[in-house]
């Protein structure tokens, strides 16, 4: 690049912070954008918490802590991710932005009435929207068993009026909510319908493959897996399903391949999906390998301790650790 030409790339540049700012450029931010541009999400992230460190009044400070927090989460720090975002919502509390990245960084790793509370921190500072809607719908069936949040997810869901093309996965909520208030027909058609569109939602997709699951049609529900994990190859939900699906008895057993699938989930939440740490454990009880199915079945107790609520499965992981402590097979 030529004198003349970064001469007139920086006067572009403190045009645009000046326009969107109405401040000079902090330089560290601006080369943490050009690393974060580039995918090195962990040199980036040290650019933006120096600037964060020395302005601490900016008023691009909240773009940062986003951005910073993003970083972070490609490079499975989840807890500072989630700490920043945290910071972003406190200090913007009526920008909706930080309570939907925490609430979507929480519900992937599993958190789900932590997510619900978030959302529910969002509506009272700001207006009801289709996205938040679907957030806290989703946190609340997620929760497995929360009589409180189900009863404000109603509550919100029917004072949210939309049509269901405008709003897909709005529709899904709605649709997964009425299936766990118990209407598993009509309900059922209707997430599978959406489930098998070419372009459906990437949840519905999810959502139907975990009732295929539970309805014992693993060759389908591996259908649907497959095709989420090409959406999200790396979705710590979808691999523990379709790790799931390995553990299955009879043809399809195959606790070995469970265990890669699981491990993979786990790794996926920086080890801190409770539920995909169960799915681990149980998978490694299930190939006989009892001494690592123990270790990783305490330490997915022990990163429930640290939650809100209570594991909508504890009662199985508690058999299943009882189990193994007494030596006998899972």
């Amino acid at each position: 690049m030529t004198a003349v030409s970064k001469l007139k790339a920086k006067f572009r540049l403190y045009k645009e912070w000046i326009g969107k700012w109405g401040s000079l450029p902090v330089r560290s931010w601006v080369r943490a954008a050009g690393l974060y541009r580039a995918g090195d999400y962990e040199e980036a992230a040290k650019y933006y918490l120096a600037g964060l460190s020395s302005h601490q009044r900016h008023p691009a400070r909240v773009s940062a802590l986003l951005d910073l927090s993003h970083c972070l989460f490609r490079i499975k720090q989840f807890a500072d991710a989630e700490r920043y975002l945290r910071q972003a919502s406190i200090i913007a509390r009526h920008d909706r932005e930080p309570y939907v990245r925490l609430a979507r960084l929480q519900l992937w790793l599993g958190h789900s009435i932590e997510a619900a509370w978030t959302v529910r921190a969002a509506l009272a500072e700001i207006p009801a929207d289709p996205e938040l809607v679907t957030l806290f719908v989703t946190a609340a069936v997620d929760s497995g068993g929360s009589a409180s949040l189900l009863s404000e997810a109603r509550e919100i869901l029917g004072n949210m009026h939309c049509e269901p093309e405008a709003a897909p996965r709005l529709e899904m909520a709605r649709i997964r909510l009425k299936m766990y208030d118990g209407d598993l027909g009509d309900a059922r058609d209707e997430l599978a319908a959406m489930a098998n569109k070419d372009r459906g939602p990437f949840e519905a997709v999810v959502a139907f493959a975990q009732v295929l699951l539970d309805e014992g049609k693993t060759a389908y529900a591996r259908h649907h897996l497959h095709r989420a994990l090409m959406v999200s190859p790396e979705h710590p939900r979808v691999l523990r399903l379709l790790g799931l699906s390995y553990m299955q008895l009879g043809q399809n057993f195959e606790p070995e391949y469970a265990i890669q699938l699981a491990t993979r989930a786990c790794q996926a939440t920086g080890w801190a999906g409770m539920h995909e740490m169960h799915a681990l454990a149980k998978a490694y009880a299930l190939s006989g390998d009892k001494v690592s199915a123990l270790l990783i079945a305490s330490k997915a107790k022990e990163a429930g301790r640290s939650l809100l609520g209570i594991y909508p499965e504890f009662q199985s992981l508690e058999k299943l650790i009882n189990s193994l402590s007494s030596g006998t097979q899972a």
